[in-house]
């Protein structure tokens, strides 16, 4: 009898061992994800406007981006052509918008242009200018630096008239070693693509 009782306690030292186990794994939160969006020009601290042309309509887009970068974990790239994604580190929304949103915004206070159509916009929307921007590379290193590469052309309201346009390219090293850090700088690499392209409209318009 004194055996059963010992063996019936012990099944139940280990019962309890078990739930306690289980317990902790389930208290132990889960890793946090943190979600980024890209940031304007102005959101950065930079106000500085090239001109103002308040009767200029600009269109932004189509803006594209490659297949690779279509997804909501943050890229970043190894050696060579290898990239890594990461899990807990992700775009608050659809990387594309985003890009021609922060670059809409970029515009518009650069240039003093207050009517920014983004792409595909309403039939009533007439804009003087359209700019349209094929992202190449876009990502950078944790431990490095930032990188965008884009061709892009500004164009008559139909996007038929090619009146401007290169392939650019854009490095800028990280502040410290974090996807925050990342972040701002691949929103200071749109802002400088932002200025360039905002200084051959202001070309345009002499």
């Amino acid at each position: 009898m004194i055996g059963y009782r010992t063996q019936k306690s012990l099944q139940w030292c280990l019962v309890f061992m078990a739930v306690l186990l289980l317990a902790g794994c389930i208290s132990r939160s889960a890793p946090t994800v943190n979600y980024y969006s890209l940031l304007t020009m102005e959101q950065m601290g930079d106000t500085e406007a090239l001109t103002s042309l308040p009767e200029v309509k600009l269109g932004v887009g189509p803006v594209s981006i490659p297949d690779s970068l279509k997804r909501s974990q943050i890229a970043t790239r190894k050696q060579g052509n290898r990239y890594e994604f990461a899990e807990f580190h992700r775009w608050a929304g659809v990387l594309e918008k985003d890009i021609t949103f922060v670059l809409g915004d970029n515009l518009g206070q650069l240039l003093g242009i207050e009517k920014v159509g983004f792409f595909p916009w309403l039939q009533h929307f007439k804009p003087t200018y359209r700019v349209m921007v094929d992202v190449i590379r876009f990502d950078g290193a944790i431990d490095g630096e930032a990188f965008l590469s884009a061709r892009w052309a500004i164009s008559n309201s139909k996007g038929k008239d090619f009146l401007a346009g290169k392939k650019s390219d854009y490095r800028q090293p990280l502040e410290d070693a974090s996807y925050a850090a990342l972040i701002k700088a691949e929103s200071q690499l749109l802002g400088a693509l932002s200025r360039e392209i905002a200084a051959e409209i202001v070309a345009l318009k002499k």
